[in-house]
């Protein structure tokens, strides 16, 4: 820690000489503690020979963890959305340095589809994200009047649809205190008669697909869009 000297003596004529000895240098070891969603990490610097602290760097904590897409709609194609991780500076961390990600095997169906993200060098953790297949909507084909009622008629698709769901309302914002809807399975016939409404009134109705799948164990339904809603005045 200091600069020091050693004394040489000859041992036959009493001659002596001194050499300086340099202070030792500083040996840095370094210590990462490594950082996390929410959580900063750090690298300081210790020296092994006197223990002073050397320099200290903060290493940012994860702040999100975004994918290009969180829904499709079915095509029979996979789907694969990118993933863009940041963390709390806005500093986009990189693939395969700081992270690896680990896609399903197979995501072309409607569903649920999990995405596992593992961080790894300065970042440690593994968090989920999860993307959607919704099954392809359909159309109505045709609506006609019924007495107090109507008969709506819709496309039906082919595959990745398990029920529908009919909405009438006398409003075409279809709020909820005014829309009625309606559960059909898939395996039906492709109309449906409503009746017991007011005569001589207006209706809005639109139709969606859905499909019930499985995700981390849990049961979900996944929806279609709304179609375009088709107008229908029933008769007296």
């Amino acid at each position: 820690m200091a600069e020091g000297e050693t004394a040489y003596t000859c041992i036959h004529c009493g001659r002596s000489y001194t050499e300086k000895i340099p202070k030792s240098a500083h040996k840095f070891r370094t210590n990462t503690v490594k950082a996390g969603m929410v959580k900063d990490g750090h690298i300081t610097e210790k020296c092994t020979v006197c223990g002073k602290d050397g320099n200290k760097k903060t290493i940012a904590a994860v702040k999100s963890i975004r994918l290009s897409k969180t829904s499709y709609t079915y095509n029979g194609k996979m789907r694969k959305p990118s993933v863009t991780v940041t963390d709390r500076d806005e500093k986009r961390l990189k693939e395969g340095t700081d992270y690896t990600v680990s896609y399903p095997a197979s995501s072309k169906n409607a569903g649920i589809y999990t995405i596992k993200v593992q961080f790894r060098g300065n970042y440690s953790g593994i968090e989920k994200t999860s993307f959607q297949i919704t099954p392809k909507g359909t159309a109505i084909a045709g609506v006609s009047a019924k007495k107090k009622g109507f008969t709506v008629k819709w496309k039906k698709p082919k595959k990745q649809t398990d029920e529908y769901e009919i909405a009438f309302s006398t409003s075409s914002k279809f709020p909820k205190k005014k829309t009625e809807i309606i559960n059909i399975k898939g395996n039906v016939k492709a109309s449906k008669t409503v009746s017991k409404l007011k005569a001589k009134k207006k209706y809005y109705i639109r139709i969606r697909t859905y499909k019930a799948v499985k995700a981390e164990g849990e049961q979900n339904k996944i929806y279609s869009g709304w179609s375009k809603p088709k107008t229908v005045k029933t008769k007296k």
